[in-house]
């Protein structure tokens, strides 16, 4: 069989990997136009390479296990920092609360210690082969499979699409229709890459978050390495960017990194963050949008996967580890149903097993953006501080331990005994 991915972002790569696996071909569609991209910086240097964007990503104990599954984690490790505690603290710095997170993954059931620590890493190239400039603007399925159609013009044709092109997804329009666009929040997130050894900026946490509710002010530092650390400032009133040209690094970066450093200057950030937005020397602007709850993640011979799927507001790399485990489950379909005859069934386990799960993690993360811009400030450090306590003496659970080869188990089990 093949496929035609449309979207060659983190999951879109990790989704042909998998179906190799399998012994399925897959050919990665993506619509940035790096032509394009040159044409627009109006003769300054181009500020984007396909893949150079964005600040550094949160892997957690099952988006590794998703990773090793596909041969990649040895390899991850070596170029990741290990992320064992995330510290919050008022706007100031002051005030700091610390959830032991390796407690809290050991405590929610994971017992492999390779899996327990979360780590940070930056978010870096694909080297999967894609082709670029492929915009997709209609498909249409055959009894054979699906032919695409792109905005220049030109086809692709295979056994089945899968739709990871992310929150904007023409995928999921397609197939679903204009009734499903995801929603502007009305906050843009600035993402600063810094090479702080360079700069003598100190940065102790690995993980940090620090917040004024009342002013819905948020700044948080991830820690990719002893030279490379991001910091993410979330603000309200910014112009939004151009659909599609969310996470392509600013053209005028002196300006820019000038502006928002300034900015926190204001808020009262510890000079340290501060200093990391001055002398950042990549700068991506990324609009928030959520994603309205699906009923299905399928139609046809077609899926939806990751953002696509299920686009939430960011928070603790929920929607990166829920696209991770779109792949997981999608891996451990094919390994049981093999034959071009079996995909609608493959589909319809998928669709079955991660609307759900997919709609819990877009309401966890509502939820915690709501802890993070709404309420009264001395109220909510103090919830937060004591949820923490809770999570750090085993007294309350974060989460359950997410085993997509069991859940999948049990649903093909499942399938056995009807």
């Amino acid at each position: 069989m093949h496929a035609i991915i449309a979207g060659s972002g983190l999951v879109g790569a990790a989704t042909a990997l998998a179906l190799h696996q399998v012994g399925i071909q897959s050919t990665l569609y993506d619509q940035v136009d790096l032509v394009q991209a040159t044409l627009a910086s109006n003769g300054l240097p181009v500020a984007v390479e396909f893949g150079d964007s964005g600040g550094s990503v949160l892997l957690g104990s099952t988006a590794l296990r998703v990773l090793r599954e596909l041969g990649l984690l040895d390899e991850v490790l070596v170029s990741a920092h290990p992320s064992p505690v995330s510290h919050y603290f008022k706007i100031d710095g002051t005030s700091a609360i610390a959830l032991d997170v390796v407690n809290a993954v050991k405590n929610s059931g994971e017992a492999d210690p390779t899996l327990q620590t979360p780590v940070q890493i930056l978010r870096s190239k694909s080297w999967n082969r894609t082709f670029t400039g492929k915009k997709l603007v209609a498909y249409n399925e055959t009894e054979q499979g699906v032919n695409v159609q792109f905005a220049d013009g030109t086809f692709a044709t295979g056994d089945f699409l899968v739709g990871a092109d992310g929150i904007h997804s023409a995928t999921r329009r397609s197939i679903f229709g204009d009734s499903c666009k995801a929603e502007f929040t009305g906050v843009i997130g600035h993402i600063g890459v810094v090479r702080i050894k360079e700069h003598n900026i100190a940065l102790k946490e690995t993980c940090a978050f620090y917040i004024d509710r009342n002013k819905k002010q948020m700044v948080c530092t991830f820690k990719m390495s002893e030279e490379l650390a991001a910091v993410q400032m979330m603000t309200f009133n910014d112009p939004q960017p151009v659909v599609g040209e969310e996470y392509r690094p600013v053209p005028d970066l002196p300006k820019e990194s000038t502006r928002l450093a300034d900015l926190l200057a204001e808020w009262g950030v510890p000079k340290n963050i501060e200093s990391m937005m001055r002398n950042s020397f990549r700068i991506s602007p990324a609009a928030i949008y959520d994603l309205p709850d699906l009923a299905s993640y399928h139609k046809g011979r077609v899926i939806i996967i990751g953002d696509a799927a299920h686009g939430m507001v960011p928070n603790a790399g929920l929607g990166l580890l829920t696209g991770l485990e779109d792949v997981g489950v999608l891996l451990e379909l094919f390994r049981r149903f093999k034959e071009p005859k079996d995909l609608p069934q493959v589909f319809s386990l998928y669709s079955q097993l991660r609307v759900p799960r997919g709609q819990e993690a877009a309401k966890r993360s509502r939820d915690m953006a709501k802890q993070y811009y709404s309420g009264s400030q001395i109220v909510g450090h103090f919830m937060l501080r004591v949820a923490f306590f809770l999570f750090n003496y085993n007294l309350v659970k974060v989460h359950s331990v997410y085993d997509f080869r069991d859940v999948v188990d049990k649903a093909v089990l499942g399938l056995a005994s009807h």
